[in-house]
């Protein structure tokens, strides 16, 4: 195709140079004089060039040509628009009142140019009709090549300098050439479609049956400048910079179903569904996976929606599935997750485990009932050690003895040679005025692992980073999976920290970590972390931030922790006389309510200050980041433990009971003798 049109430009060349000693041509030229403004106003159609001049003042050269501007844009955008058709109709009135339209000629001819046969005889094709509801408008065009193409379409040009528009063989008159040696611009768009190509630049074109309107103007002390529009059966354009027009819309994957973070899924399901829409209505091809493997599929075809059978759910069971679809050009790709029903009531002791012990937390330390509060059990136990499975599979939590509930839980570290464990289990009521009794079940060796991390964080967990791995960045233990995965400097991991272990910044290597763009624009926020600085420095240390948005740092100038967030207003709230001296496990937590117009800031589980104003969150262009502000660069130095992020405010109970089950676990708990089965 390239190669055709690059021989039809070839021969367009030679009739330009041949032909132009005696064909009608517009002619860029410079403007000299003090006063007149020139203008030619030209007519194209199927019988021959007709022309008008006229001197103006400058205002009514300017007032046409902005108008001509604003015509060419419309006719290859929005050709059949209400709006379109009233700019032509003003257009053709101004050339008249200006003595542009010769007597030889009427308005409504000039008007049929810009509204050919083929265009008039398109008006009811449902095509065109989809076309000019703007599905295939208002999209950026990318770089293509240095050859453009479009067939029965809309054409419009301008730029400056020397041009010859049209050169027209003798009757019939079947093709149109224009060169432009120093600027021009032009635009050509398929009626029915919109597809097309923009030229820009020095250029060499030819329009095959090309019909409609031109103008040659100079403006006294400028270069001249030229317009023309209209529609031929094809246009070919060669340049150096020639750009398709529009750009392809990627496929679109939505309302998928199970809707993604769905808990309580009947293991009873039998496909998964979502729908494919795609803008330019290209015809798609999709895969589907699952992990673990419950199914999947593939398939083709246009808008609409599909679905993939799957089969052998189990119970208390996170699944992934992720659809891919392709348009032929471009391939998108999302993951969706949700979790299955919880495993009904049963008896451990009847299922295989041979051992439990009964654990009670002190009521006493609770000021009010907390609701799906994630308790930390960090303990050393020779117990687990002789009888768990090595890798802690068979740790179990259930609510009561005999058949009750299973309570979900996460373990974050387990030693199998001393049975130290460190382990996050959820639950479901914690009482403040009466201790809450559970227990935990082990000695089955024939058992799957029994935790479930997606499960043990509520649902307004946006994330949660125990900062336990090794080299593998920040891992969410939430099903959201936002992991932080780029990492800044060289991060030193498993120091040991205030549970388990930690990862400890250099501020001079640059150590950080990046992860999306998620954390912002919320109605609530809460960012709770363990941190333990080596130095105090001059510039601030980032704890996490996600610039524009929020921010959460150690400020030596203010001798502060300071938590703020932007919005129509900046605001902040400090820990002020830093009371966490250096070498230092320190909590701090700070939170930001919309609803109710306040942030707030926690040193070691007490409320250190409260800053109202109305903010509204800024969706931030900058990266979610731990350890260092994305546009400013400043680090921290020290040690960093357990990032949570909650999309709610927490309330002041539940950040204080949190603070004092991390910073004394076996105060909070108390663990009774071994039961056997």
């Amino acid at each position: 195709m390239i190669e055709s049109i690059n021989k039809m430009l070839v021969i367009g060349i030679l009739i330009l140079f041949v032909g132009s000693s005696f064909i009608p041509s517009i002619t860029g030229y410079y403007n000299n004089e003090e006063d007149a403004s020139k203008l030619i106003f030209y007519t194209f159609d199927r019988t021959g060039t007709k022309k008008c001049k006229a001197e103006l003042s400058t205002d009514a050269v300017e007032e046409i040509s902005l108008l001509f501007d604003e015509i060419k844009e419309k006719i290859t955008n929005n050709p059949y628009s209400d709006e379109t058709q009233e700019l032509k109709n003003k257009f053709v009135e101004l050339l008249d009142t200006n003595g542009l339209i010769s007597k030889r000629i009427s308005k409504d001819h000039i008007l049929s140019l810009l509204k050919p046969r083929w265009e008039r005889n398109n008006e009811n094709n449902p095509l065109t009709k989809e076309r000019n509801s703007g599905s295939f408008n208002n999209v950026q065009p990318a770089p293509f090549s240095n050859t453009g193409a479009s067939y029965i379409c809309s054409i419009v040009g301008g730029g400056h300098g020397l041009l010859f528009l049209p050169i027209m063989i003798p009757r019939p008159r079947l093709v149109s050439i224009w060169s432009s040696v120093i600027d021009a611009q032009t635009m050509a768009a398929n009626l029915v479609t919109g597809r097309g190509f923009v030229a820009s630049g020095p250029q060499i074109g030819m329009a095959l049956g090309f019909m409609g309107i031109g103008i040659s103007f100079a403006i006294p002390g400028q270069p001249a400048s030229f317009g023309f529009g209209g529609y031929a059966l094809a246009a070919f354009v060669g340049g150096d910079d020639i750009e398709t027009y529009p750009l392809n819309q990627e496929p679109i994957i939505l309302e998928e179903n199970p809707p993604s973070g769905t808990w309580n899924v009947p293991v009873s399901l039998s496909e998964l569904s979502f729908r494919l829409s795609d803008p330019d209505r290209d015809r798609m091809s999709y895969t589907v996976t699952t992990n673990p493997d419950i199914g999947g599929g593939e398939g083709s075809g246009s808008n609409g929606v599909y679905t993939v059978p799957v089969s052998g759910l189990d119970f208390d069971k996170s699944y992934s599935w992720t659809v891919r679809v392709s348009d032929g050009e471009d391939t998108v790709e999302k993951t969706f997750s949700f979790i299955t029903i919880s495993t009904p009531p049963f008896d451990p002791f009847k299922e295989g485990w041979s051992y439990r012990k009964k654990v009670e937390i002190n009521h006493s330390l609770i000021e009010e009932d907390l609701f799906n509060f994630p308790v930390l059990i960090n303990l050393v136990d020779s117990d687990l050690a002789a009888k768990a499975q090595n890798d802690g599979d068979d740790i179990l939590f259930m609510e009561t003895v005999d058949i009750a509930n299973k309570i979900y839980h996460e373990i974050e570290k387990y030693d199998a040679s001393t049975g130290e464990l460190i382990a996050w289990v959820n639950i479901p009521r914690v009482f403040s005025d009466k201790d809450t009794t559970f227990y935990i079940y082990y000695g089955n060796p024939n058992c799957n692992s029994q935790q479930i991390p997606s499960k043990t964080w509520d649902s307004h967990y946006k994330a949660v980073y125990h900062m336990n791995y090794n080299n593998e960045g920040l891992i969410d233990s939430t099903m959201n999976k936002i992991d932080c995965t780029n990492i800044l400097g060289n991060p030193n991991y498993q120091k040991m920290g205030k549970i388990g272990y930690a990862i400890d910044f250099n501020k001079s290597n640059g150590d950080a970590f990046e992860g999306i763009d998620i954390f912002d624009g919320e109605e609530e926020l809460t960012v709770e972390a363990w941190i333990n600085l080596d130095n105090y420095h001059p510039s601030n240390c980032i704890i996490a931030s996600h610039e524009d948005a929020w921010y959460f740092y150690i400020s030596y100038q203010y001798n502060s922790v300071i938590f703020g967030c932007h919005g129509g207003v900046s605001g902040s709230c400090a820990i002020d006389n830093i009371e966490c001296p250096l070498n230092t496990w320190y909590c701090v937590v700070g939170s930001w309510s919309n609803p109710y117009d306040r942030m707030r800031v926690y040193g070691n589980g007490v409320l250190k200050d409260t800053y109202i104003e109305t903010l509204s969150m800024y969706s931030s262009p900058y990266n979610f980041a731990v350890g260092y502000q994305d546009n400013m660069g400043k680090f921290f130095d020290g040690m960093i433990d357990e990032i949570r992020i909650s999309d709610i405010e927490r309330s002041e109970n539940w950040i204080k009971t949190t603070y004092i089950n991390q910073n004394n676990p076996l105060n909070f708990l108390t663990f009774g003798i071994e039961e056997t089965n």
